[in-house]
């Protein structure tokens, strides 16, 4: 059996994973983007290295923030990793966050979204681009904010790139799982916005006692950070702290904003891209499957 265990940040997945792969005596597979990468560690609420169970860690500090990382890379690592667990494992673990990662990794997910990067759209306004999809891509829009050029960018690649547009793709993708011979369970850890949020705020407020601030710097003396690293809510907030650009307290209400807001899409996310068994809580989760 494959036990996922999804649920927004802050909401005891790893917990719950650390003790289920103790009992099943499972191996454990990360599905955090961000948790990938080397010396990302307090920010992303990484397991120790001291932990017993970071030695049943894979797909863990695999790759140096320096590099760039993808959805298809992802699914390609996930499933050497899984085939070659499943040769020696009755139980495998999955935890993480990062939905899309879990869903192209199990799925039969096709990537017919590569699309050419030497085109230049570096003329057109956001407005102008939001205009040209609302106009023949519609439905790409409704998770993209006119903010977001960066998004907005690839959905107008991509439909100038491929026969079908960003939303024909994803709605072409197939719903089975990759391999036919493996059984998934899905199970969501999904407490009350209110006890949610509160374990967010504290989570931020331990990650800066612990030492975020000096990890960032690190992490910038060390490397020089991809576009996808530095991209990890909580990294970005410091490094414009450390420029200058916002106080320490705007700082850590930032990080805890934008990580309640980013809970709120993986809930959602989870609720409608995922056949999930929901649980209030890792001790209800563990109840049910222990």
């Amino acid at each position: 059996m494959i036990y996922v265990i999804v649920g927004p940040t802050a909401s005891g997945k790893s917990s719950a994973a650390s003790i289920l792969s103790e009992r099943k005596n499972a191996p454990i597979i990360n599905a955090d983007a961000f948790q990938i990468y080397k010396d990302m560690d307090i920010g992303t609420a990484k397991v120790s290295k001291s932990d017993p169970c970071y030695s049943r860690y894979h797909l863990l500090d695999i790759i140096s923030p320096s590099e760039t990382y993808s959805v298809a890379q992802y699914q390609k690592d996930f499933r050497e990793v899984l085939d070659s667990l499943l040769k020696d494992n009755k139980d495998i673990v999955v935890v993480g966050g990062t939905g899309l990662y879990i869903r192209a990794a199990l799925y039969d997910y096709n990537f017919p979204l590569e699309v050419d990067s030497n085109e230049d759209y570096s003329s057109l306004t956001n407005e102008e681009i939001y205009a040209i999809l609302a106009q023949k891509d519609p439905d790409s829009l409704q998770n993209i904010h006119i903010n977001n050029r960066k998004r907005l960018l690839r959905a107008l690649s991509i439909l100038n790139n491929q026969t079908l547009s960003k939303s024909e793709n994803i709605a072409a993708q197939k719903h089975e799982l990759y391999r036919s011979d493996i059984e998934v369970k899905f199970l969501f850890i999904n407490p009350s916005r209110d006890a949610l949020y509160e374990k967010i705020n504290e989570r931020v407020d331990t990650m800066f006692s612990l030492g975020l601030v000096d990890e960032v710097k690190m992490l910038l003396d060390k490397y020089t950070l991809s576009t996808t690293a530095s991209q990890a809510i909580g990294y970005k907030e410091v490094v414009s702290y450390l420029n200058g650009e916002i106080s320490l307290d705007e700082c850590k209400e930032l990080i805890k904003k934008r990580t309640r807001n980013y809970a709120k899409r993986q809930v959602t996310y989870f609720r409608h891209q995922l056949p999930c068994i929901e649980f209030k809580s890792g001790e209800e989760l563990l109840k049910e499957i222990i």
